[in-house]
């Protein structure tokens, strides 16, 4: 297998001339970030995200089938940053950071071919366990509330508990001013967390539709949320084109809020809606010419670096090229489901034969990587030339 994807792999590259680890991306996670108005039976007074939307259009972008609803973001992070299934597990393996990532002597990440490669976390950095796995990842500092390497902005909004998320990308383009070479950065923000109370924000959004009252009122403080989200990361891109060098965000939104709840048939409808209930929103930009991709599709966490190496114009990896295949030809897959492109599940009968031997494929890779004996890092594999 390895010499199969080495090969794919020297096909790619053919018509690729970037390295990755000369330019700047940055994985931008938003906590809880996904647009309610997919939500049946829910409206809203504005658009919350009208920025999102704009943005979306013309660059590499759709929506996410997320692993989670109302949390588990951890699990997202770990598949975007390794490119790792949570589907290709085992049900009990509940959360990698933890029982997962301390016993591995090597995993991949996007982070493998850059020399300076920062985390950012507006938060306590014990949850989870992040400030042992991403160590163990490689980041050389990881900016929070705890550690000494200081935030710098820890502004919140009104009433609000949690660092903005404005504040959150002024620490991004701050880190991005450290050096002119090429770096990696990660920020995961806590704006939007959960809880949604009534006195965070002075509520301008307002929400109506199928919903207990106090489902609405969590709404409206939390759309108000990303409203101001939606702002801060006009100003951010703003930002990133003014600065002079190859710079890419990945942006996506980890999973929904827990705060649908239907006033009339709630468990007929969360069983209906489910796979709308695990749908954020992402996209990936950057400040220089680059192609589009992939748009309005359906897209697993795990897709996003071979999708990031191809607007980049990137060279992969045997790993990567393998993972290529797996974003371009098998459906989004979490929760032992997947998902079409057109964001309705799909059976598995529906497969070709192709698609099920790619499957097959990276479920065996990340078998070696993740509970076998790491064979594959005897080779190149994880190597590009």
């Amino acid at each position: 297998m390895v010499k199969k994807y080495r090969t794919k792999a020297t096909q790619i590259n053919q018509n690729r001339t970037s390295k990755v680890g000369n330019q700047t991306i940055i994985y931008v996670l938003s906590e809880s970030l996904s647009n309610p108005n997919r939500i049946p039976g829910v409206k809203l007074s504005q658009n919350p995200l009208s920025y999102l939307d704009q943005i979306k259009q013309g660059n590499t972008s759709g929506l996410m089938d997320s692993y989670g609803y109302g949390g588990g973001t951890a699990n997202i992070e770990f598949e975007a940053l390794t490119s790792l299934s949570m589907n290709n597990f085992a049900p009990s393996m509940s959360i990698p950071y933890l029982y997962l990532v301390p016993k591995l002597k090597k995993i991949p990440t996007v982070m493998d071919d850059f020399t300076t490669k920062n985390a950012i976390y507006p938060f306590t950095p014990t949850i989870y366990s992040r400030n042992r796995v991403f160590k163990k990842f490689g980041f050389q500092h990881f900016y929070n509330l705890d550690s000494k390497d200081k935030l710098a902005y820890t502004n919140k909004i009104q009433n609000s508990n949690y660092i903005s998320d404005d504040s959150a990308f002024k620490e991004t383009l701050k880190q991005v001013d450290r050096t002119k070479k090429g770096q990696f950065i990660q920020l995961t923000t806590m704006q939007n967390h959960m809880p949604y109370l009534t006195n965070d924000y002075q509520n301008t959004i307002k929400v109506s539709g199928d919903l207990t009252k106090n489902s609405k009122s969590e709404l409206e403080t939390y759309t108000q949320g990303i409203n101001f989200t939606d702002k801060a990361l006009k100003r951010f891109i703003s930002e990133i084109n003014k600065i002079d060098k190859k710079i890419t965000v990945v942006f996506y939104g980890d999973h929904l809020p827990s705060v649908y709840d239907f006033k009339t048939d709630n468990d007929v409808k969360q069983a209906k809606y489910d796979q709308i209930l695990h749908q954020t929103d992402f996209f990936i930009y950057s400040n220089f010419k680059s192609s589009v991709v992939s748009q309005n599709k359906v897209v697993s966490p795990y897709m996003f670096t071979p999708m990031m190496l191809a607007q980049t114009n990137s060279q992969v990896s045997p790993y990567y090229a393998l993972l290529t295949d797996v974003w371009e030809e098998t459906p989004a897959a979490e929760r032992e489901k997947i998902m079409g492109d057109d964001g309705n599940y799909l059976s598995t009968k529906t497969l070709n034969k192709n698609t099920k031997q790619i499957m097959s494929d990276y479920k065996m890779i990340q078998y070696d990587i993740t509970s076998g004996n790491q064979y594959t890092y005897q080779t190149d594999f994880y190597k590009a030339k």
